[in-house]
């Protein structure tokens, strides 16, 4: 994880996986500024998805390619490559 955040591969937006961030921060962050929208008149529209089984659906050979051009380190690709 240290290595995603020192190189910034992952994004600001990122909670759970973060220390620190939580997705109930998320909640408050994201309702927040939805009142401040609705309260100056305009309009929210929320799209919602599933990605229980997205993993199932991703190209493995990509993602391992995608990974390996992070740093990621090759015995946590091996790791991946043999679940």
């Amino acid at each position: 994880m240290a290595h995603l955040l020192g190189n910034d591969l992952i994004s600001n937006r990122q909670y759970e996986f973060v220390k620190g961030r939580f997705t109930s921060s998320q909640l408050l962050q994201i309702l927040d500024k939805w009142v401040d929208c609705l309260e100056n008149g305009g309009q929210i529209d929320a799209v919602y998805t599933d990605f229980e089984k997205a993993f199932d659906k991703v190209p493995h050979n990509r993602l391992i390619s995608k990974l390996s051009s992070y740093g990621i380190n090759k015995t946590i690709i091996k790791w991946i490559q043999e679940c």
